[in-house]
């Protein structure tokens, strides 16, 4: 997190944010103020620990003869309904989170959602019935979309600038840290002989959502969202606080005051944060932001990994593996692999970039899905007695789970750097709205599907994998090294530097106070510049 973020093309004329930061700053672990702004920020990057932790604790349950007999053995789409029924809170949270946001700031949202969700915990672990059951995972769905609709845009919006693109990542590599804990509690519970064996993994789902209710009561607010309502002052004291290690005047500390406030202006004279400027397809640029926002989350549902997340018990009772304990096991290992891949890559988002990652990512899914799936129909032809081609399906998933997860943690960072400000909550909600919808097709199609088509099912995946790797291609562009205020260019041109503009029109001006300016050449050799007349 430490490194030098270069700006490279999205520079533009004049000064830019990389000509600002300071190179002789401490090492983020040897930063007390930076160490303080990233745990507070744990807050919101936790947030999706409770959704690994739902999808991992429901798989378990489905190896648990305790939760099968209490509730009936769900199959079909009573199994789909009780799966979904976070999808299903969400889907109407959806309505109003957005709103939220954008009129109580980043932190309460956060706030109240991690309150819904421990309250649908605890209706969830006491339910006496299917409808109580579903009812709470109803309340957990509802608040997590609270909850993950303010979260990326804070993350985002008050992140340090060269930490931007891996906090923003890490922030998914808290659902594999959801989906470890819930494995491993669910494989504990599993010699407890009564129905406190799924009651207990229940009523720990809400126990990172107290975490979050208390440790987001001293997070900062955004400052963006500060500016952007009139509390200029809140939002100078963040940034010289933990922007510019306390110094007011810090050129990194002035600059982005300016950029920033020049920004929001523009964006409010040109009345952006109305639903029809997110709608605006008159706009070429403006249609394919909205394809991506739409699109990724559907992609991130739609790759085959609802099968690994929800149903995995069903595809190692497909290849023979049908041994409860074995399956729990299989369970807790697959979500320590995901959590070291996810957080390995999330990581590399600086180096490698988002394109790149993506690509990455989904060509690895299609190989091992390919091979998972012949590897599947051979075992069936061979009346599941080869040993070999079982343990091949379990590789080929821990494969495929590994690739998922190199792409997985990059798209809220990819989301929320592609939209303005104006728009990036009501991008957020976005984001929850399509990837749930995605979500209901995998809570009840995925069941029927393995039932009726078995291996066969996974050829359908197989399609969809290539058709998303073609889109990855050809309509992916790449945002890594760009300022967040100027990655708008890429969609409109270089006309739509609207920090940079937006400052032009407005009659604002920086001068360097420091002649000698160090910048990373296109070399990517640190150098001196002389700046002598520095107007942005």
């Amino acid at each position: 997190m430490g490194g030098i973020m270069n700006t490279g093309a999205a520079a533009g004329p004049g000064l830019n944010i990389a000509d600002v930061i300071p190179k002789d700053r401490k090492p983020w672990w040897r930063d007390m103020r930076l160490m303080h702004l990233n745990f507070l920020l744990l807050s919101a990057l936790l947030t999706q620990t409770a959704s690994g932790f739902d999808s991992s604790m429901i798989n378990g349950m489905q190896s648990l003869t305790q939760w099968a007999t209490f509730f009936g053995h769900p199959a079909g789409t009573r199994l789909g309904a009780m799966t979904a029924g976070t999808t299903g809170g969400t889907l109407i949270a959806v309505l109003w989170s957005s709103q939220l946001c954008e009129r109580f700031g980043r932190r309460w949202p956060i706030f109240g959602g991690s309150v819904v969700i421990i309250i649908g915990s605890i209706l969830q672990g006491a339910a006496q019935n299917f409808g109580m059951f579903v009812a709470g995972r109803f309340l957990v769905g509802a608040g997590l979309c609270m909850v993950a609709t303010a979260a990326p845009p804070l993350l985002t919006e008050c992140a340090y600038p060269t930490h931007r693109g891996v906090i923003v990542s890490m922030y998914m590599v808290s659902w594999p840290l959801g989906s470890l804990i819930a494995a491993w509690i669910t494989y504990g519970a599993f010699r407890i002989d009564s129905s406190w064996s799924w009651r207990l993994p229940s009523l720990l789902q809400c126990s990172v959502s107290v975490i979050q209710m208390a440790l987001v009561w001293f997070a900062p607010e955004s400052p963006r969202w500060l500016i952007y309502n009139n509390r200029h002052a809140e939002a100078h004291a963040f940034f010289t606080k933990f922007h510019g290690y306390g110094d007011a005047d810090a050129p990194l500390v002035r600059f982005e005051m300016a950029e920033v406030e020049a920004t929001l202006a523009m964006e409010k004279e040109q009345k952006q944060a109305r639903w029809r400027s997110y709608f605006d397809f008159k706009k070429p640029g403006m249609l394919h932001r909205v394809f991506l926002n739409a699109w990724i989350p559907m992609m991130l549902q739609w790759s085959g990994n609802g099968l690994t997340s929800y149903y995995l018990s069903k595809v190692l009772n497909s290849i023979g593996v049908t041994d409860s304990k074995t399956q729990l096991v299989i369970n807790g290992c697959l979500s320590i692999w995901s959590l070291i891949t996810a957080g390995v890559f999330a990581g590399l988002v600086d180096k490698l970039g988002r394109r790149t990652l993506f690509i990455i990512g989904m060509a690895g899914m299609l190989l091992s899905y390919v091979i998972w799936t012949v590897c599947s129909a051979i075992n069936q032809e061979r009346n599941f007695e080869d040993k070999g081609l079982a343990a091949g399906v379990i590789v080929m998933i821990m494969v495929f789970s590994g690739f998922y997860h190199v792409q997985s943690p990059i798209a809220p960072t990819y989301v929320m750097e592609i939209l303005p400000f104006a728009l990036r909550a009501k991008g957020a909600m976005v984001y929850q709205l399509t990837g749930n919808i995605a979500g209901i097709f995998n809570s009840f199609v995925n069941p029927i599907g393995m039932a009726n088509l078995a291996w066969r099912y996974y050829i359908v995946w197989c399609c969809v994998i290539a058709f998303n790797l073609t889109l990855i291609y050809f309509f992916f562009p790449e945002t890594r090294g760009y300022a967040l205020e100027d990655v708008a260019q890429i969609f409109e041109g270089p006309d739509a530097l609207v920090g940079t503009n937006a400052m032009r029109k407005m009659g604002m001006g920086m001068e360097a106070e420091a002649e000698n300016v160090e910048t990373i050449g296109d070399d990517g050799k640190a150098r001196n510049v002389q700046h002598k007349e520095v107007e942005v």
